[in-house]
């Protein structure tokens, strides 16, 4: 009697110690699971997680109450990025997050003008905007590098969201070129008006 009944218990005993587990687990804030192949929970404190119908990553929310959540230290290495476009994206993403449009505005070429006040007004609002930015595809042409990520922008306050791409571009180590040119930054998106 007593062999038949341990093995019950144990498995008993260790089905109760896994849910209790996977609970506790529950309602954390903690970094997700990584979406983007280059992602991950990172020093910038960006969290990414997969959207399950339309396939774009939810890279990060603008605050909507800026005592309430933590500043998180943006990964200004990000500016100087020759490899990997979607860091600079987190790091736009994190300072659009954070409402630092200055830190956001320096994402930009300086050919789009982007100013911070351009984009406070389109993305500050009273609730501020969250950015939703999927896995993109790399191009070349003439000497340069494309990265265009389908992104969406949807609004706490009940403005419509927006849906669109946002593009990044490199010139591939041109001999004259400048240091901004030859880093990612954003080209353009079509949620914005520029």
């Amino acid at each position: 009697m007593r062999t038949k009944a341990a093995p019950r218990l144990l498995y008993g005993t260790a089905l109760l110690c896994s849910a209790a587990l996977l609970l506790s687990a529950c309602d954390k804030t903690g970094s997700q699971p990584a979406a983007l192949a280059s992602t991950s929970a990172g020093a910038d404190g960006d969290r990414v997680t997969a959207a399950p119908s339309d396939g774009v990553a939810d890279v990060a929310a603008a605050p909507t109450d800026s005592a309430a959540s933590p500043t998180v230290a943006l990964d200004t290495g990000a500016l100087t990025e020759r490899r990997d476009p979607e860091r600079v994206l987190r790091y736009y993403v994190t300072a659009v997050r954070e409402g630092n449009w200055a830190a956001a505005a320096k994402v930009w070429s300086s050919d789009a003008q982007m100013t911070p006040e351009k984009l406070a007004a389109q993305l500050g609002g009273k609730a501020g905007a969250k950015l939703a930015v999927g896995k993109g595809d790399m191009d070349g042409a003439a000497g340069s590098s494309y990265y265009e990520a389908p992104v969406v922008v949807d609004f706490a306050d009940g403005q419509p969201s927006r849906r669109g791409t946002i593009v990044l571009r490199r010139v591939n180590d041109v001999p004259g070129a400048s240091e901004e040119q030859l880093t990612w930054r954003i080209e353009r998106t079509s949620t914005l008006s520029q």
